[in-house]
């Protein structure tokens, strides 16, 4: 037998002892089930996320061993999936008395106070669990990394990664989660860094390699991308994921002409995918094609007519081609399937401007607004939309509104050449003064918004001596 066969085994074994579990309850005749044939059933019940029962398992197992420590800890998961955090806190306590030196009672427990938010009780916890860890201390350090990435703090997760492989340099698992993490924080470099200590360990790893190109890609290295999806096609021929990601790098690099290649090549391996056809109506799209563009977008409509994307890139086009009406309906077909995606409301407003029709594009914008609040393009194209109608205090009113929900200097800028604009120089310099203190490199923006503003000696002496002031060198 070999050892997936061992595998599928254990699995099944499994399976059929929580059936013979839950036969017991539906009889009411409790059956007698070993320590470690109740710790399966309450983790398979778990993960089936039926807390209920996992609790009645495990009291069941507790009353015929009730000396069984497994157990007990096991009840104390499933107190935590209860949200029972005190409990179970209370409950490691009783455990603790019994057994001082298992480390994973002291796992449990950090992890339980984390999520109370007492970080120096969970440090204290976990140090424990360190101590007394013996041969399983990359096992310990690795579930500490986990806990911490549930509770959000990833920098102390990888702190803990990292020690991992201070004892064991080829753990994969903690090697994967520092790829993922430093991918998460944005440190590319570092991501590939530790993938690469994957491929190293198993060049035909055709995930490790996939996982490179979507880090490589989010890096804006778009060939270096498609090289890795390339490496984990070869590792995996079936892995057409692989293949419609090298389309999106194509695509990422504006090479439109490619991606849309190998779109139409991964359609040939996945005919019903409506993404892809959505993909290639976005190619179509950016390349200013807009007949074949809208041509794909309703192929994907066709075979799924609640792709969002699909309706918003038909509005888009109708946009282009000054159908003010039809644009309108497909953008509003889009809200209807995802009404949360402020993109969607934000493009809205701005064709109803267009159309001319103010009152709408207000509105489009209040919810754009409320569900990204601290999306800046958002408050200039509203700014922008009054102007549009000759509406400046009102302008400059949504302006200071946006400042007090979105502290982004740009903003302060635009609002200082829209008062430049009017005369209002008093005011204008005031909120100059704060731009600049808080991102004076941002400061080119003014001269966008208001070209003027080069003209302007008493502003550009104001700037040239802030710039003095705090950057003496320049």
């Amino acid at each position: 037998m070999n050892e997936d066969d061992r595998i599928q085994f254990s699995e099944e074994d499994i399976s059929e002892t929580l059936n013979r579990f839950k036969r017991s309850l539906v009889s009411g005749r409790k059956k007698y089930f070993d320590v470690s044939e109740f710790e399966d059933i309450v983790e398979q019940l778990l993960e089936e996320g039926d807390i209920n029962t996992s609790e009645i398992a495990v009291r069941q197992g507790i009353q015929i061993h009730p000396n069984a420590v497994p157990l007990h800890l096991k009840y104390a998961q499933v107190l935590l999936n209860k949200g029972k955090f005190n409990d179970a806190i209370k409950h490691l306590n009783l455990v603790e008395r019994v057994e001082p030196t298992n480390p994973d009672v002291h796992l449990i427990k950090g992890s339980t106070w984390l999520v109370l938010g007492r970080e120096t009780d969970a440090l204290k916890a976990f140090r424990d669990a360190i101590k007394h860890a013996g041969a399983e201390i990359d096992d310990i350090l690795y579930y500490i990394g986990l806990s911490f990435i549930q509770s959000g703090d990833f920098k102390k997760a990888i702190h803990y990664f990292e020690k991992v492989l201070k004892v064991n340099p080829e753990d994969e698992m903690a090697l994967y989660e520092l790829g993922f993490l430093y991918d998460q924080l944005g440190d590319y470099a570092k991501s590939i860094e530790y993938y690469n200590r994957l491929i190293d360990i198993d060049p035909y790893n055709y995930f490790s390699w996939f996982n490179i190109g979507i880090t490589h890609n989010k890096a804006g290295n778009h060939d270096e991308a498609i090289k890795a999806y390339e490496f984990a096609l070869a590792a995996n021929e079936e892995f057409y994921q692989a293949l419609f990601n090298i389309a999106n790098a194509f695509a990422n690099a504006e090479k439109y002409d490619e991606a849309i290649k190998k779109y139409n090549e991964y359609l040939k391996k996945v005919p019903d995918n409506d993404y892809a056809f959505c993909y290639i109506g976005e190619c179509y799209l950016s390349a200013e094609n807009y007949i074949e563009a809208k041509k794909y977008y309703q192929k994907a409509i066709d075979l799924n007519e609640d792709n969002d994307t699909a309706w918003f890139g038909i509005g888009l086009i109708m946009w282009e081609e000054g159908k003010y009406a039809e644009s309108i309906a497909d953008i509003n077909k889009a809200i209807e399937i995802d009404e949360a995606n402020s993109e969607y409301w934000h493009t809205l407003a701005k064709v109803y401007s267009d159309f001319s029709d103010k009152k709408n594009a207000v509105k489009a914008l209040k919810k754009a607004v409320k569900l990204e609040f601290d999306d800046s393009e958002i408050w200039l194209t509203w700014a922008d939309i009054y102007l549009n109608f000759e509406e400046t205090d009102n302008a400059v009113q949504i302006l200071k509104t946006a400042i007090k929900k979105n502290d982004d200097a740009i903003l302060k800028y635009r609002l200082v050449g829209l008062l430049l604009e009017n005369k209002r120089d008093e005011e204008a310099f005031e909120m100059l003064d704060l731009a600049m203190k808080q991102d004076f490199i941002q400061v080119n923006h003014l001269f966008d918004f208001y070209p003027k503003a080069a003209k302007n000696r008493q502003l550009k002496k104001r700037i040239d001596k802030f710039r003095k002031i705090n950057n003496p060198a320049c």
